[in-house]
């Protein structure tokens, strides 16, 4: 059944979407992640949709999803609003200026790549998902083998980096049982924030495949509370990212609500998945399927600059 988007202007498969946006909230309960970093380039690659729209109704259906997906991780005990709240203010910070980047990319035009004409944006922004999916993949792909040959109780990665962090002593200062912090720097957590919310308007992705390693390994947060609380934290994101994206003409709301007719379900059932899986096992998934997003974003990209068939 296919139904024509208002905004986008071309009609697409209404079953196609409920099933991408099911994957979507699978991935976001389960990992603690928004999806966009699979929703924005599959939404391009599948159904034709430009980056802009894809980048900006995946924002909106991101909304409604991670409402889902963090009302059930709060029933998990999963949530740490302190460390969330802080990394909610460097967001909120620097959200806008991700969205103006886009702007910036739309207004530059085409430019030429390998003897073919491509927009400037069709070109950077996949560029951008393809490297920052690769390196986090990589780093949590080579963690997570070596978690499961140690089996680490809690899910907990020591690691150099959170040590350095907690040793930095910068005032103020706070502390959070939830997540196993004794004494923290508030600067640690605004300043993950200030770089994810860059991410979140350019990419229209909850930066939750950045947060999500970096609670782990930066901070040694237990894996489930870094999934539940990346979902709070990308519940604010994609409210902002949404507002500012739908001023700029950026967002289809019936394509967002069709996908979250598919992510909603997803959330609740992936957030449940986590009590099955121990924390490096889903370290290790997540870094698959990060690769994966990774290698079908840059055959797309390929293609499009005459590098593969189209």
């Amino acid at each position: 059944m296919a139904i024509l988007l208002p905004i986008v202007g071309q009609d697409v498969s209404v079953w196609g979407l409920i099933v991408l946006g099911l994957v979507a909230g699978l991935l976001a309960g389960f990992f603690g992640v928004g999806g966009g970093f699979l929703m924005a380039p599959l939404l391009n690659i599948v159904f034709g949709i430009p980056y802009n729209a894809a980048v900006g109704s995946d924002l909106a259906q991101m909304l409604g999803m991670s409402v889902a997906g963090t009302a059930r991780h709060l029933g998990l005990g999963n949530v740490d609003y302190k460390l969330g709240g802080l990394m909610t203010v460097g967001n909120l910070l620097s959200i806008e200026f991700g969205a103006r980047l886009v702007e910036a990319l739309k207004a530059r035009g085409t430019m030429n790549v390998g003897g073919r004409e491509v927009h400037a944006l069709d070109f950077y922004l996949p560029l951008a998902f393809i490297v920052l999916l690769f390196i986090v993949a990589t780093m949590a792909f080579r963690e997570s083998r070596e978690a499961l040959k140690r089996a680490p109780r809690g899910g907990i990665v020591e690691t150099e980096a959170s040590r350095t962090a907690r040793r930095l002593s910068f005032p103020p200062f706070f502390t959070s049982p939830t997540s196993g912090i004794e004494r923290l720097s508030i600067w640690v957590p605004i300043g993950l924030g200030l770089a994810t919310g860059v991410l979140t308007g350019f990419m229209g992705v909850g930066g939750g495949f950045v947060v999500v390693p970096a609670l782990i390994y930066g901070l040694s947060i237990p894996t489930p509370v870094a999934i539940g609380t990346s979902l709070f934290c990308i519940l604010f994101k994609s409210a902002y990212g949404c507002f500012t994206h739908t001023l700029k003409g950026n967002v289809d709301i019936l394509l967002a609500l069709i996908l979250l007719l598919g992510s909603t379900v997803g959330a609740q059932i992936g957030a449940l998945g986590t009590r099955r899986f121990r924390g490096a096992h889903i370290r290790y998934y997540f870094s698959i399927v990060l690769y994966l997003a990774a290698l079908l974003v840059a055959v797309k990209l390929l293609a499009k600059v005459g590098l593969l068939w189209a």
